[in-house]
């Protein structure tokens, strides 16, 4: 049997693969292995799990034999699932055996939340140290959007495919204006409102921002000038007494701003801001979706809308691009030059681009499905062969719109089209039933799984618009794919910031250190030298507490027995459903219910029986009533129980999801108090190994008589004790009840167990520092002391000695944000690091 192992690493971009030749895995590389195809870039640089199945295929026609091919996988779990479901196809089911390596990488939804808490602990170092340099500035908020929650999504095409109309479906409302013809360069940034019945609009206007709030009716405008003929339009067209929707409110002001020519001293800026409630299925609803609409690229009047977007884009990173056509329009030029000009805007990601097929009920499409001549074409042309990665999704937007606002239009052009083609949408009977999801293009096994979804989706309209498979395609790229690069991206941006806050630091540290040099040399020669050793003990008693505490932080598991397994969650299930079916009678009520059934039979037949002994053949009408009541009797009884076990079920699962809160809450209390005493009682011993040490310098230090030698002895004996109380800031985050309602969907022991080691981590992040900083306050004010004892007290000494000691501590306090800055990174770094034996 031939083996290969596939290495996936979608934090760093990259996928090898490796052979076994009886002895050891052999890389496929241009060496050992130059014509295969794995070496191709879309193999081994694409995202794996859109390439899964293409890469099995090829491991089979390049590695497989007669027998079955073992193929090892080393990756996240979340790339795994997808390789197991592109292997569960007859065709490879039976040619393939999958295996997990030894080495697993996190998944990146796992693992996002620590490396936001990582850079929200050094953010105020790097932006202290950034001095209002645009360079780090520009840093800082590119890692912000990179490590947030924001999803971007840049919906691109030519005029006239219906961007707006594509757009208006994903959000559920008719907000952006439409048309057949160009409007202006202006873009778009759409995002949900914080509330279902208020809409803003804001956009640069005379050097200021020109505001526009819509709430209970009309439009209330804040303008920065004095005069603002587009706030005339704006309110011209929207009455004070205006009670309309919101959205319908917002879109007439967007028509305006749309059609609006600015003079040249209006200075009306190109990139519109709006936010508006979403309608429909609360798609997307715990995400923070930003969609960008751009204008047509293949308009004369809109030449500068790249730079535009770009710019509205300036900052941000992990974008879905999704590029709108029609289908007689896929081999155009203008698509193929559009392909070109997308891979120019750094804050989008063409490995997740999809293409949206838009007004795909216009195009003469096969019968329910797509031929694989079809297919090929499509696969073919421009945009299609260079963007394909997520998908081809052929969509309705029109219907897909209609189908979130029940029909409800208030442009007369989708109304009329809606109506028209509703039933093919809605009745399966009817001779041209459509469901446009069975044209999507996209890699098998993410096929299969849309499919089914799509087949299941209650609502038939909007799952037959197609519009239905591209929300999944967005929800799956912003819940599971995108991270992977937030992650990947934020690791790279704390680098680059820790370079250039490095670079900083550097500086400040040479001008320091040159400065306490001078100030040095001004002192006697014997007291500078005792102040010399002083000095360099101290530091090197910090040094090495530091240096030692985080190995000894480590070396405990603070999670060690909190973890909530299914075996515990059986324990207490089984414990809560005894006691609570005890309270509410279910036993008893069971064999009451069995003994009524039974009854009912035993009765029959004595009835019956006494019925024909007594030849009473008018007793029949007698005999059914009396069965019929003996059933509904029955039947009433076996509702009682059943009853009684829903209200035992309902019982039991609060009983459970309150014992799951108060396991988490003990174990967080435990694990906290763990962390905070370990490292109390870490500093108290370097504390009083730090007060010997300088005891024993000041016992042989030359250069001091002996009467001040016994003084800084008894200074050093009688220095206050380390306190490390009150040290530590209240996190308040980190104490609020568990609730995995609230959690991302996934078992509740993952959730548990992930929320729990992030807020440990958390907690470890605020008690470090802080405890690290009272022993280095500690030190130093015990330094200090014996520096000014060593030297006479004149005012000359002093101030030098003070000029001194300002410097040490500027010093001290680079070289401590440095350390931390270099652990964050090696802690962010080691959460995309590969685990268990290489």
């Amino acid at each position: 049997m031939s083996k290969v192992k596939i290495a996936s690493n979608p934090y760093r971009r990259s996928t090898a693969f490796l052979s076994w030749n009886g002895e050891a895995w052999i890389p496929v590389d241009s060496a050992n292995n130059p014509n295969s195809q794995l070496l191709s870039k879309q193999f081994s640089e694409g995202f794996f799990p859109f390439k899964s199945a293409q890469v099995v295929e090829v491991i089979l026609s390049e590695y497989g034999g007669r027998d079955s091919t073992e193929i090892e996988f080393e990756g996240p779990d979340d790339e795994w699932a997808e390789l197991v479901g592109a292997c569960s196809e007859a065709e490879l089911n039976e040619r393939v055996t999958l295996s997990r390596g030894s080495r697993t990488l996190a998944n990146a939804r796992d693992i996002l939340p620590f490396v936001r808490d990582e850079f929200e602990s050094v953010y105020s170092i790097i932006a202290g140290q950034a001095d209002g340099r645009p360079e780090t500035q520009e840093l800082l908020r590119k890692f912000r959007d990179a490590s947030s929650d924001v999803v971007p999504v840049c919906v691109v095409g030519n005029y006239s495919s219906g961007k707006s109309t594509f757009i208006n479906a994903l959000i559920g409302s008719e907000l952006l204006p439409s048309s057949d013809r160009p409007l202006t360069a202006r873009v778009f940034r759409i995002e949900r409102s914080d509330q279902s019945d208020r809409a803003s609009i804001t956009l640069d206007y005379s050097g200021g921002s020109l505001r526009l709030w819509f709430g209970e009716k009309g439009v209330d405008i804040d303008s920065p000038a004095s005069t603002c003929p587009l706030a005339e339009e704006v309110t011209a067209c929207i009455q004070p007494d205006d009670t309309s929707p919101v959205v319908d409110r917002a879109r007439k002001a967007l028509t305006v701003i749309n059609k609006y020519k600015p003079a040249p001293e209006e200075g009306l800026g190109d990139l519109v801001e709006v936010r508006a409630p979403f309608r429909g299925d609360g798609w997307m609803r715990d995400k923070r979706l930003v969609i960008f609409d751009t204008p047509g690229s293949n308009s004369n009047s809109n030449a500068q809308h790249l730079e535009v977007l770009k710019e509205a884009m300036r900052g941000m990173s992990d974008g879905l691009p999704i590029y709108v056509t029609e289908y007689s329009s896929l081999d155009s030029n203008d698509n193929a030059e559009l392909y070109d000009e997308i891979r120019e805007i750094e804050a989008l990601d063409e490995r997740f681009a999809m293409v949206v097929v838009n007004k795909a009920d216009t195009a003469d499409l096969p019968e329910d499905d797509q031929s694989q001549e079809m297919a090929e074409y499509v696969l073919n042309t421009p945009v299609v062969r260079n963007l394909y990665a997520h998908g081809v999704y052929y969509v309705s937007s029109i219907m897909g719109l209609g189908a979130k606002t029940g029909g409800d239009f208030a442009d007369r052009h989708y109304d009329r089209c809606f109506r028209q083609l509703l039933s093919s949408y809605d009745d399966p009977d009817d001779r041209y039933y459509t469901r446009l999801y069975r044209y999507d293009l996209m890699p098998r096994q993410l096929r299969k799984r849309a499919l089914s979804e799509a087949d299941g989706c209650p609502n038939h309209v909007l799952a037959n618009s197609g519009l239905f498979c591209v929300q999944r395609g967005i929800e799956d790229f912003a819940t599971k794919y995108s991270v992977y690069n937030k992650c990947s991206r934020s690791d790279d941006l704390l680098h680059e910031l820790i370079e250039s806050t490095d670079e900083a630091l550097e500086d400040v540290a040479r001008r320091v250190e040159e400065s306490r040099r001078l100030g040095q040399d001004d002192l006697d020669a014997s007291k500078g030298a005792c102040l010399g050793n002083l000095r360099e003990e101290s530091a090197s008693l910090r040094e090495a507490a530091v240096g030692g505490y985080l190995p000894h932080m480590n070396g405990r598991d603070y999670l060690e027995g909190a973890t909530l397994n299914s075996e515990l969650l059986r324990a207490w299930e089984k414990d809560f459903s005894e006691t609570r079916q005890d309270e509410a009678g279910v036993d008893e009520k069971g064999r009451a219910a069995a003994a009524s059934f039974a009854a009912v039979g035993s009765k029959l037949r004595e009835r019956a029986t006494s019925m024909f002994d007594s030849r009473d053949l008018l007793g029949l009408g007698s005999l059914v009533a009396s069965f019929a009541n003996d059933v509904t009797k029955a039947l009433e009884s076996h509702s009682e129980e059943m009853d009684a076990r829903r209200e035992a079920d309902r019982a039991v699962s609060e009983d459970l999801l309150e014992k799951i809160r108060e396991h988490f809450d003990c174990e967080l209390g435990r694990a906290i108090a763990e962390v905070e005493q370990r490292s109390r009682e870490y500093w108290c011993l370097r504390a009083e190994e730090a007060r010997a040490a300088l005891l024993s310098l000041i016992s042989n230090g030359a250069g001091i008589d002996e009467g001040r030698r016994g003084m800084l002895r008894d200074i050093i004996i009688d220095f206050r004790p380390l306190s490390l109380s009150d040290s530590v800031p209240e996190i308040m985050e980190i104490r609020n009840p568990f609730d995995p309602n609230k959690l991302w969907k996934a078992p509740i022991t993952i959730q548990h167990n992930l929320e729990l080691s992030r807020r440990v981590s958390r907690w470890r992040s605020a008690v470090e520092p802080a405890h690290e900083d009272s022993f280095t306050t500690w030190l130093n004010e015990l330094t200090d002391k014996l520096a000014e004892n060593i030297v006479d007290l004149n005012p000359e000494l002093k101030r030098k000695l003070d000029f001194i000691k300002q410097n040490e501590r500027e010093l001290a306090e680079l070289q401590v944000k440095r350390d931390r800055l270099r652990r964050a990174e090696e802690r962010v770094s080691s959460f995309m690091s590969w685990r268990g034996e290489d």
